[in-house]
């Protein structure tokens, strides 16, 4: 099969886990057999390369500034670049013309934030299947996360979104990484159209660099007790959140945090929040670089995630996660819910958890074999069958020679 991916950045560019989703599902396709092509957007000049067997297209993103510029221009600059990205005729164009090249057998397309839709009326024009896997909420709200400034967004980002939502019609299938994600667009009177067959909910598979099935995590007797974040250094994050959760920890006890990620644009904006404290900000790291050094991984998001993708990848490697009851996490957390999900928002609630997580101590954490739900459904194998299997309601097989 000829699969043509499209999604706004695409490695060595990771902004978040829609890179490295989309990037392992077309790794593992290319092993599958098949071949496999993405498109995504560059600051710079058009440029064609190939990486681990796949074929990437960087396209110029064609607006007034590029996305990694952003908290340099003003409201009214970023309402403009938002609003006109789904007539963003040079995208299209673009596009047009590899859709021409490539002459897929299917089209596949991913997070939409920072690439134009117009992509979708043009896969339709040329008569190609279009499926749309829903990563975030860029359908709902124009930031992607259904959160703004501490609030659950309202009427303005969905006002923004419709010309993106007139669009959608285009699609074929849909694929939500979670239930909850793809309820949640079809309870906003989304892909109606599409029928029930041509939904579907399929996990992101993930898998940490430098893990390989022989992986030991080295033993951590005689360090203090850590808790580890990797992400996004954002409110919606429940960054500030997990530092106030914090200040609560008794400290007489041995323990410390390790706070792994970038903000947007430059500074740390948690800095001044963790003074005092024994919180150790380390930058943006490879997520094992991270894993090695703590116990327990927080999620403490505020946003519906709409997976959680930093859950499985701390599975994979041995590492218990205790996270916030919201969007898709909750359907990854294994064991007892009771002890490792916390309210979204609840400051005193996570730092109980936490208290008592470090009071049982590190006998009492789960281990490897506790996680193997959950890493044997997200195997990258795995996730290219199912997703194979979804391309075959809309891709008739070739027929065979006599």
């Amino acid at each position: 099969m000829r699969i043509l991916h499209l999604n706004e950045h695409y490695p060595p560019l990771v902004l978040g886990g829609a890179e490295r989703s989309v990037a392992t599902l077309a790794e593992a396709q290319v092993r599958a057999g098949h071949e496999v092509f993405v498109v995504c957007t560059t600051s710079g000049d058009f440029a064609e390369e190939v990486r681990e067997g796949v074929t990437v297209f960087r396209i110029p993103h064609c607006t007034t500034f590029w996305s990694e510029d952003w908290l340099q221009h003003n409201g009214l600059e970023r309402l403009w670049r938002k609003a006109s990205m789904p007539f963003n005729r040079g995208q299209r164009m673009h596009f047009a013309k590899l859709l021409r090249q490539v002459q897929p057998d299917i089209v596949h397309t991913h997070s939409m934030n920072d690439v134009s839709t117009g992509a979708w009326v043009e896969a339709k024009r040329q008569g190609y299947p279009l499926i749309h896997t829903l990563r975030n909420y860029d359908l709902l709200c124009s930031n992607g996360a259904m959160y703004h400034n501490g609030l659950t967004c309202g009427p303005r980002c969905r006002l923004i979104s419709i010309a993106k939502q007139r669009q959608h019609r285009c699609i074929d299938g849909v694929v939500g990484i979670s239930a909850e994600v793809l309820q949640l667009h079809c309870d906003h009177g989304l892909f109606a159209h599409v029928p029930q067959a041509c939904r579907r909910v399929i996990w992101n598979s993930a898998r940490v660099a430098g893990a390989d099935t022989a992986y030991l995590r080295p033993p951590r007797d005689g360090k203090p007790f850590a808790f580890g974040y990797l992400g996004r250094l954002a409110e919606e994050k429940g960054v500030g959140m997990l530092i106030e959760a914090a200040r609560q920890l008794p400290v007489d006890r041995d323990w410390e945090m390790v706070i792994a990620g970038r903000a947007p644009g430059n500074g740390n904006p948690f800095s001044g929040a963790a003074a005092g404290l024994p919180v150790r900000f380390i930058g943006q790291v490879e997520p094992l670089a991270l894993f090695e050094q703590v116990d327990v991984l927080v999620a403490p998001a505020i946003w519906p995630e709409p997976f959680g993708r930093i859950i499985v990848e701390a599975y994979s490697v041995g590492v218990p996660v205790l996270a916030a009851d919201i969007g898709g996490m909750p359907g990854l957390i294994l064991g007892d819910h009771t002890r490792w999900l916390v309210q979204p928002g609840d400051v005193d609630g996570l730092s109980d958890r936490m208290m008592r997580i470090m009071a049982d101590g590190r006998a009492a954490l789960p281990s490897g074999p506790d996680f193997d739900p959950v890493i044997a459904a997200t195997e990258p194998d795995t996730i290219a069958r199912a997703y194979e299997s979804f391309y075959r309601t809309f891709v008739q097989p070739e027929p065979r020679a006599a």
